[in-house]
């Protein structure tokens, strides 16, 4: 019998360190299993309103949506206090993906098909990549890669100067971390070095500073957000959300610094190689809206043509849209590629760029 989205089953997994790992399951249990990889890094299921329902059939999929660990449900949760950030200290991706195998291996699935966007892209990919032979394939929306490229893109004034809009909102989202390098007495802060700027802010963030919190997570949020009248003020904070603003702006700061220069994440090059060389290749679906502020177009056509460089079957939609996965442009594409995941379509293995 299928459980429908809305009545969905939760469970938690233990993790070392007295962790504890939250993530639902609904679906019919039998049907093909799905992991759905939320974004932010530090936003949730709860986050997504349900919005995997438009995509997977209950009676079709058996959908398994985890709070990745310290979000969420997940224990202890950056969302309930600022002083848990101290316990993640040392997240990293890798640690991540083992968490979703703790999961699947507690569900006693053999493999399933990986479905994420933005930071779920991302650590959707590095699962993949470590564990190939888990994946009955990967749809990826909005991509991001962890690069310093796209550190920049987001993170560095220079990105908006053609945009007199949003170089406002970038020099009022910087001005914060100017006036905090000031007070400590140190250089002048170049707002063109994102890698600094992102540091001092994550030491605003860890101390619990909500202006700072606030600020961080707005300036993303107004990048993405489609709706002109649901744009955040970056002084005026909103508790409601302030609880999710917490959560993102810790686990975005410390995954991104240590993911693009800390611990570098690889996910181009070589490694792919994973995805086609097991026994299943892994069949991958890119899905990429022209018009993605906060994941620009240009690297998802960076990994397009490295998947089609180490023969990975895949193929690629590039299309007018934004970020998010609840637009109907967005949608529309993602459920094409689960369909046509589900329908086994024999498809090239070269990638023909879809534009529409």
């Amino acid at each position: 019998m299928a459980i429908p989205i809305g009545a969905a089953a939760p469970a938690h997994v233990a993790l070392d360190g007295g962790l504890l790992l939250w993530y639902r399951t609904w679906g019919r249990r039998g049907a093909t299993p799905v992991l759905f990889v939320h974004g932010g890094p530090g936003q949730c299921v709860a986050d997504y309103n349900d919005v995997n329902g438009r995509f997977f059939a209950p009676d079709e999929f058996f959908v398994v949506e985890v709070d990745q660990r310290g979000t969420g449900r997940s224990q202890p949760s950056v969302r309930d206090d600022f002083r848990h950030m101290q316990r993640y200290a040392d997240i990293s991706i890798g640690a991540m993906a083992a968490d979703f195998e703790r999961v699947r291996e507690s569900l006693g699935i053999e493999r399933w098909l990986v479905f994420g966007g933005s930071w779920g892209s991302t650590l959707g990919l590095e699962y993949a990549l470590t564990y190939p032979s888990r994946c009955l394939g990967l749809i990826l929306r909005g991509i991001f890669l962890n690069t310093a490229a796209e550190f920049d893109a987001v993170y560095a004034r220079k990105s908006f100067e053609a945009n007199p809009r949003r170089l406002a909102e970038f020099d009022t989202f910087f001005e914060l971390a100017a006036r905090e390098v000031a007070r400590r007495g140190e250089p002048s802060l170049d707002p063109n070095d994102s890698e600094r700027f992102v540091r001092v802010y994550e030491d605003l963030i860890k101390s619990g500073d909500r202006d700072a919190i606030w600020r961080f997570y707005v300036f993303e949020n107004n990048l993405i957000e489609e709706d002109a009248s649901k744009l955040l003020d970056p002084l005026v904070i909103r508790e409601e959300e302030f609880a999710e603003a917490q959560s993102v702006s810790f686990f975005e700061a410390r995954l991104f610094l240590r993911g693009t220069f800390e611990e570098p994440v690889q996910l181009l090059g070589e490694r792919l190689k994973r995805l086609a060389c097991t026994e299943h290749p892994v069949r991958t679906w890119v899905v990429q809206g022209s018009g993605d502020e906060v994941c620009p177009e240009i690297f998802a056509q960076q990994l397009v043509a490295e998947l089609r460089h180490y023969g990975v079957p895949h193929t690629a939609y590039f299309f007018d849209a934004g970020h998010s996965a609840h637009s109907e442009a967005m949608s529309t594409r993602l459920k094409r590629c689960v369909d046509e995941f589900a329908s086994g379509a024999q498809m090239a293995s070269e990638c023909d760029s879809n534009t529409s």
